[in-house]
């Protein structure tokens, strides 16, 4: 069944219908983030006192700083009702039109508005010394206030402070996941590349806190979230099987425990391969993608001991967790994006409460508040106070699948999703220091794959890219396009198009393009501008672009495929546990 949500990849901030004629009337009639807050049980008296009292104690004690920090809630004074926010969504986004309105939330919810009044569609939320901080693909913003006049009561905005496009001649790449690190009164962001950036608050500048190189064995290190200790970054390492500690100045990583490759663990070793968020409350607690929880005793190997975190799901469905979420004196959340579900776990007693949302919900980054959580819903911010859990009778409300993905199917006939979260989009390539954009199919894990294995095309649509004479790079020049990789530490597009080999490119409308790649040869009867039905072959599987095509080099075939929505591949701005999901949601275990 269709479903026409808000579309995966739609920009942070959505572009304004002549912004010049219509700021002032923005400005006017912006519904400022202080009704946001009065909604969210935030005032001014609130925002600005989250780092006083005994939530400034918590935030400063080393043993309890955690991925996100516990605001205390205060509401002190009268706020004028909300005014109607802007829909700038359609005009800027003419396939989202169709879309219904969400249901009203089972919370308070508030639109997120930027400083001309656009709306802005966070992925992460942190709090530290007083300010709620939001973090997109490659965006942050902080919440700012203008000045009271005799005329005008005071707003709150979200205020842009972007990175530049280069940190510590470092380029900045697509943004993971940041926290909040009160002793170094700063930022720091996770970036899918895997290099750390840092943002300074006191003096409003981007800083390089680690940059990300391959390590001297294979695989390449993935870090896929991370928290904080109270003295050392926590890097969840799914590739490598590790927790990597960084403290300040680190260029050489610590190991958490034993490292033993994820191939390679037995019984009774540590298994991280299958994390996918961390959080730190005293001990390290691991999430994995079949919602089961993993916690570590100790600070460093050889003392870190896993610990079982037994708990039962209050409530129905499966568990599909995309994100992650701790603070000091707080339950366990565990935001379940395409369930529409928020689950809270007591760490003392692995009791459980659900929150459910409608359909057409968004959830994305959450932050602990006092009696509840708030989260970023979409371009809103959702307040759930704990004692509006649901009760574990009522059914979820499943996210659903983007109308324009509904019918697609895999691009190996009789295939399966992988089951290896390093070969989907937003996984690290750091070989050439950049980020996957596709999946990557292989042979096993229910898909037979070998050199000339058809690839079909997922979806009906037209020809726009055939590489009929296509000619793979030589040795000389796969090495000049490495080592510039490593001199630029990123892949250009030009460099990715080369390192993607022969492709055949479709369109199916609505903004809506795939990519089949590492081809040994495509479909020769097909031309450009002809067209295509779902299943009819478009190419063979083949190793080309990767450098496995030079002599004696030739394995691993695979089939490398790409959905591209709006511009961006599908999984941009998310994370990996959302990634997961979304491809979930269109293919299931396989079609």
């Amino acid at each position: 069944m269709s479903h026409p949500l808000r579309q995966e990849n739609q920009p942070d901030s959505m572009t304004a219908l002549e912004t010049d004629k219509r700021l002032p009337e923005l400005r006017r009639k912006r519904t400022p983030l202080v009704a946001s807050v009065l909604a969210l049980g935030f005032t001014f008296v609130g925002i600005r006192a989250f780092t006083s009292g005994d939530v400034q104690a918590k935030a400063q004690e080393p043993q309890h700083t955690t991925t996100s920090n516990s605001v205390e809630i205060h509401s002190t004074v009268d706020i004028a009702p909300k005014a109607q926010p802007h829909n700038l969504t359609a005009a800027a986004h003419p396939e989202a039109r169709s879309a219904p309105p969400a249901e009203s939330d089972a919370g308070q919810s508030v639109p997120l508005f930027d400083e001309v009044g656009r709306h802005v569609l966070p992925s992460s939320v942190v709090s530290l010394e007083g300010k709620l901080y939001f973090l997109g693909p490659k965006h942050l913003w902080k919440i700012e206030f203008s000045e009271k006049t005799a005329t005008q009561p005071q707003h709150a905005y979200l205020k842009e402070m972007h990175p530049p496009s280069s940190v510590g001649h470092i380029p900045v790449q697509e943004f993971s996941n940041f926290i909040a690190c009160p002793p170094r009164k700063s930022l720091i962001v996770l970036t899918k590349s895997g290099d750390l950036l840092e943002f300074s608050t006191q003096k409003n500048q981007w800083l390089l806190y680690r940059a990300n190189f391959p390590s001297s064995g294979s695989p390449h290190p993935d870090y896929v979230d991370l928290a904080f200790d109270g003295q050392r970054i926590l890097l969840i390492d799914p590739e490598r099987n590790q927790i990597w500690t960084c403290p300040p100045g680190a260029k050489i990583l610590g190991q958490y425990f034993r490292e033993v490759m994820p191939w390679q663990a037995r019984k009774g070793d540590n298994y991280v391969g299958d994390g996918i968020g961390l959080a730190f409350d005293g001990m390290a607690y691991l999430l994995r993608k079949n919602g089961s929880i993993t916690k570590y005793s100790g600070s460093q190997k050889p003392n870190v001991h896993a610990i079982s975190f037994p708990y039962r799901l209050n409530g129905h469905g499966k568990m599909r967790p995309s994100r992650f979420f701790n603070a000091p004196g707080s339950p366990l959340y565990i935001v379940e994006r395409e369930n529409n579900r928020v689950v809270s776990i007591d760490k003392k007693t692995g009791q459980t409460n659900q929150f459910i949302f409608p359909k057409g919900s968004d959830l994305r980054g959450l932050l602990p508040v006092k009696h509840g959580f708030t989260i970023i819903n979409g371009n809103k911010l959702t307040n759930r106070m704990a004692t509006s859990a649901d009760p574990a009778s009522k059914h979820i409300n499943p996210r659903g699948v983007d109308s324009r993905l509904d019918g697609f199917a895999l691009p190996i006939l009789g295939g399966r999703l992988p089951a290896h979260q390093g070969v989907f989009p937003g996984a690290r390539r750091l070989y050439r220091y950049g980020i996957h954009s596709g999946v990557d199919f292989f042979n096993g894990g229910g898909s037979k794959v070998a050199m000339g294995t058809p690839a079909h095309a997922a979806e009906s649509g037209k020809i726009i890219r055939i590489d009929r004479n296509f000619r793979d790079m030589d040795g000389p020049t796969f090495n000049r396009v490495m080592t510039q990789c490593a001199r630029e530490h990123q892949t250009s597009e030009p460099n990715e198009d080369l390192f993607r080999g022969c492709q055949v490119w479709i369109d199916h409308g609505n903004r809506v393009i795939t990519k089949y790649a590492h081809l040994t040869k495509v479909n020769g009867s097909l031309k450009d501008n002809s067209y295509v039905n779902r299943g009819d072959v478009v190419g063979f599987v083949g190793v080309s672009g990767t450098g496995q095509n030079l002599p004696g080099q030739t394995k691993y075939p695979h089939l490398h495929f790409e959905i591209w929505l709006d511009g961006h591949y599908l999984g941009w701005g998310l994370t990996p546990g959302e990634t997961l999901g979304v491809y979930e949601d269109i293919f299931g275990s396989g079609k």
